[in-house]
Parts: structure tokens; C-alpha cells; sequence
């Protein structure tokens, strides 16, 4: 089921008109190098996908046709250091003046959202935008779901917390399919490999890798996920409207034991896997009660149970591979690569 057209077209006006296919495809299909007159609008640019994404349409030569949007005033000065022909501009998704500046004029855009946004009223924003735009002829977006994953199949004591990973990516769709927009999304059904940059703290401290609720997951390079999506971008292919990617490397389906045995290879250091929820509660419940309010604790604690109930969903996906056209990253390697984050 991973990549395939979760619906048979769009009735959107933004799509209408004579499709364009890549007769020459190259991994994404036939990639457009240059500068065109198309504007293309990032969200979370400065972050750890949305940035790689910027930095790759730059090197192919579209760093004038860059609008960079960032939620964090602060990010600015350094986003236009980095990006010296793009336009920096600073969006919130949950002002809707914010997004219709964000979206005048462009012909595609790339959307990631942080955890626990509001993604009704912020994709209602986006929507709201878009439709004010007759050049849009594309959104990316990015989810974060186990595949096959709906609203219904979400444990109630997980819903009942009313927004964060478990449900907002499922809100966020639900008003962007309504909506009939040009859309092609990109399910991370997978780990990030740079967690290990959060969770290299007690790897070097304790030699310890703590996640509860122990279960399979796959593994996905964030750099290489920006890459995939603008080279979809780039490849001004409409056969990528209306599909959901499910993306990650294709190559790791391991537990975290097994995850801990490699970072022990890797360091040539034992490193064990510590799975009881009471340790991981005691000691990383403050900080995300801290970081997203009260209950936060309780919360993610159901969601790992609720990643290890389905975790059977996880399956390796060769789509990013065809998206870039080589073999992704493999967790090894990343680590071999950012071996400094856990010494």
C-alpha cells in the first residue's frame, strides 16, 4: 500500500488545465534546473528538513524563486546569511493574514507543521490562502503516521488529549482533502535518524538508549527527506498530485535492542536498551510536561503503547530510493557519520 493514490484525482481549479509528465524522468521525474518564473514557498525552512530541502533547490539553481517562512523571528538573520537571493519572511500558521502573504503569488509550496499546532484552524489558514491564489499548483505536505493510520483506529485515551502526533496529521489531512487542493503528501513512517542528536545525551552520559514500549520502526534520514521533496518539487510532475508517499530507508527494521547493539558497534562501547516505562516517565515525563503542559507525560507514554500496537504497520518502502534515485542513508551509516553525538 506504501505510495500508492489514496484518491483518483482532483477537482481543484488550481489543477485543472493539461497535466505535466516528465517523458525523461529523472529519480523524481524530469527536474527543472534554474531559475523559471515559478515561486516557491518553505515552511520550517530553517529547520532539519525544510532547510536541507532549501539548501538542495539552491544548488540546483532556484535560490531566487525561494520564499523561506519560519515561525522564529530569531532564525531570520541567519536563514538570509545562508540564503542571500531567497526571501525570508516569518509565517504563522495560525494568523491568517500571515498565510495569505506567505502564499500571494507562489506556484508551490512545501508544509511541515510543528507538534501539538492547532492543524484545524492551521490548515483552514492554508486553505483559506491558497484558494485566494489561482498560480498554486502544488502542496507538499508532511505527515507523521503509521500507515493505514485513520481516527477512528486511534486509542480513546490518546484522543481524548484533543491535538499532538497521534491525531494531528489525520485533522490536518482531513481539512486539506476536503479542500481539493493539488496536494502530494509525504508520510515519515519512520524514526528520524537525528533524534539520536536529543537522545545522545544519555547514550554518552549512561550508555543507555531509552524508549519504552519496545517494538520494530523504521529508520529515515531528515536531510535525505528534504531532498525527496524538492526534487519532487523540481520535477513539476502533476502524476505526484494525489498521492501519499509512505517514506524511509527501505533498509532498517529493527528494535531498539537491536538499534542499541549497532550504536554499540558504532561507539565500540556497550550501549543498552532501557524499556520500562516507569524509568522513561521518571525521567523524561518533566521535560515534555515542561515543553507541551500538563498531562503531556501521560500522553506520550500512550502514544509509544499506541506506536507498539501497530507497529506491524512499519514496512520497509523502496519510494525514497526512487525519489532520489541511489540507495538512502541506512542508520548505520548516519551514525558511523554523527558518531560525535554519542561519544
Amino acid at each position: 500500500m506504501a505510495g500508492g493514490a489514496d484518491r483518483s484525482g482532483s477537482t481543484s481549479p488550481h489543477a485543472a488545465g493539461s497535466r505535466q509528465h516528465a517523458d525523461h524522468a529523472g529519480p523524481a521525474g524530469s527536474e527543472v534546473f534554474g531559475e523559471t518564473d515559478e515561486k516557491i514557498l518553505v515552511f520550517g525552512a530553517g529547520g532539519h528538513i525544510g532547510e536541507p530541502l532549501a539548501k538542495f533547490m539552491k544548488y540546483k539553481g532556484r535560490g531566487r524563486s525561494l520564499r523561506l517562512a519560519t515561525s522564529v523571528p530569531e532564525r531570520m538573520t541567519a536563514m538570509q546569511e545562508a540564503f542571500p537571493d531567497s526571501e525570508i519572511i516569518c509565517a504563522d500558521y495560525l494568523k491568517l493574514e500571515d498565510m495569505r502573504r506567505a502564499f500571494s503569488g507562489i506556484a508551490r509550496a512545501f508544509v511541515i507543521t510543528p507538534d501539538f499546532l492547532d492543524e484545524k484552524r492551521a490548515m483552514a489558514n492554508v486553505v483559506a490562502a491558497a484558494r485566494e491564489n489561482p498560480s498554486l499548483r502544488q502542496i507538499v505536505r508532511i505527515l507523521g503516521d503509521p500507515p493505514g493510520m485513520t481516527l477512528a483506529k486511534v486509542p480513546e485515551r490518546v484522543l481524548a488529549f484533543g491535538r499532538g502526533t497521534a491525531i494531528q496529521h489525520l485533522q490536518a489531512r482531513q481539512v486539506l482533502e476536503d479542500s481539493g487542493l493539488p496536494i502530494t503528501y509525504l508520510n515519515i513512517a519512520a524514526y528520524l535518524m537525528d533524534d539520536f542528536v536529543r537522545w545522545g545525551e544519555f547514550i554518552r552520559s549512561s550508555r543507555t538508549l531509552i524508549m519504552p514500549f519496545e517494538r520494530h520502526m523504521t529508520w529515515i534520514d531528515s536531510a535525505e527527506l528534504g531532498e525527496a521533496a524538492a526534487r519532487i518539487i523540481l520535477s513539476r510532475d502533476d502524476r505526484h498530485l494525489d498521492q501519499v508517499y509512505h517514506l524511509n530507508n527501505g533498509s532498517d527494521y529493527l528494535n531498539f535492542a537491536e538499534v542499541a547493539d549497532m550504536v554499540s558497534d558504532v561507539i565500540q562501547d556497550r550501549v543498552r536498551h532501557e524499556g520500562r516505562t516507569e524509568f522513561w516517565l521518571d525521567l523524561f515525563g518533566p521535560r515534555f510536561i515542561k515543553r507541551y503542559g500538563p498531562g503531556a507525560d501521560e500522553y506520550f507514554r500512550e502514544y509509544f503503547a499506541f506506536e507498539q500496537k501497530f507497529h506491524f504497520a512499519f514496512h520497509r518502502s523502496d519510494i525514497l530510493e526512487r525519489l532520489l534515485g541511489r540507495k538512502p542513508k541506512t542508520l548505520r551509516a548516519w551514525l558511523e557519520q554523527n558518531r560525535h553525538h554519542l561519544l
